[in-house]
């Protein structure tokens, strides 16, 4: 029975053996490479000459801080192509300075090009738009007539917004999106996102819309007729929640003891004046005088001689 079993394995290695071609310019199976010839990743781009932004707030970037780029002509016009990512930008007239207003993160390649005594030259950079800062506040700002604004021009409204408000557009961050109508987030940047800096909050609000909600005219007026706003609401975060909560408790209470306090000083001046009514009412009523009808009674007269 094990001379069976030898044969068979016998016969088995002598088939594999002829199948098998051997190649003595071929390595081990454990000591085969990758050939240089076979595709590999792609490498990752150097990100230390790359250009930072934050996603919600304007970017601006001067031309002559890009490489290559310091003596861009003035008398030509230049182009501006995203070659990947999300991030548009455009060119100031003069030429000097690219703004946009990224909304996503991530990196985008940008090429500027231009064509000079029929030579043609082209510039790349990259910008790299990281996140935004944590946020304890938003503003939510629903506009009138979304429609107008399928391309909402960010740069322009936020430094409109800006102006607006007294401020500097640099100090803002925007987010957008559409829910049957466009909505926009608004949160100043320039405010502490784990200590709630809630008094400066409260004077942002207080320049938008009055106590009972209404957006104020001075701010309408500001703002101007481009964007005309329907609502302007207050959102508030982590740290901002407890403050908050006790600011519109200790508004609540201020409200109810003014309320209390009105209730009384109606009631009193409403008996003060009733006392007061009642007093003169009786003061001026006519009195009723009982008249005595009496009848005269003739003395006659006595002479001196009639006297004892």
């Amino acid at each position: 029975m094990n001379l069976l079993y030898c044969l068979s394995a016998v016969v088995l290695f002598c088939g594999f053996s002829s199948c098998y071609e051997y190649n003595p310019y071929e390595r081990p199976w454990n000591e085969q490479i990758i050939s240089n010839d076979e595709p590999t990743e792609e490498a990752l781009p150097d990100l230390s000459e790359a250009i930072n932004c934050t996603s919600g707030q304007i970017c601006e970037i001067a031309v002559s801080s890009i490489k290559k780029a310091s003596t861009l002509p003035s008398i030509v016009p230049v182009r501006v192509v995203t070659l990947s990512g999300d991030l548009e930008l455009s060119l100031s007239t003069d030429q000097t300075l690219l703004t946009g207003l990224p909304m996503k993160t991530g990196l985008s390649k940008v090429m500027m090009l231009y064509t000079m005594n029929g030579q043609r030259t082209e510039i790349l950079f990259m910008v790299l738009v990281s996140r935004s800062s944590q946020r304890n506040h938003q503003f939510e700002i629903v506009l009138k007539q979304p429609d107008r604004f399928k391309d909402l021009q960010g740069v322009d409204f936020l430094k409109t917004f800006a102006k607006a408000l007294d401020g500097p557009y640099t100090s803002l961050a925007m987010k957008q999106y559409r829910n049957k109508t466009l909505v926009l987030l608004i949160h100043n940047t320039s405010l502490s996102s784990t200590e709630c800096q809630g008094d400066a909050i409260l004077d942002m609000k207080d320049k938008m819309v009055s106590s009972n909600g209404k957006i104020k005219e001075e701010f309408v007026r500001r703002l101007g007729s481009k964007y005309q706003i329907k609502t302007i609401q207050l959102e508030t975060y982590d740290s901002c929640l407890e403050f908050f909560y006790n600011y519109n408790s200790f508004s609540g209470r201020i409200i109810k003891d003014a309320i209390y306090a009105g209730i009384i000083i109606v009631s009193v001046i409403v008996i003060i004046a009733m006392i007061y009514g009642t007093v003169v009412f009786y003061i001026r009523k006519p009195r009723k005088v009982r008249r005595i009808t009496f009848t005269p009674i003739t003395v006659q007269p006595q002479s001196v001689d009639d006297v004892p």
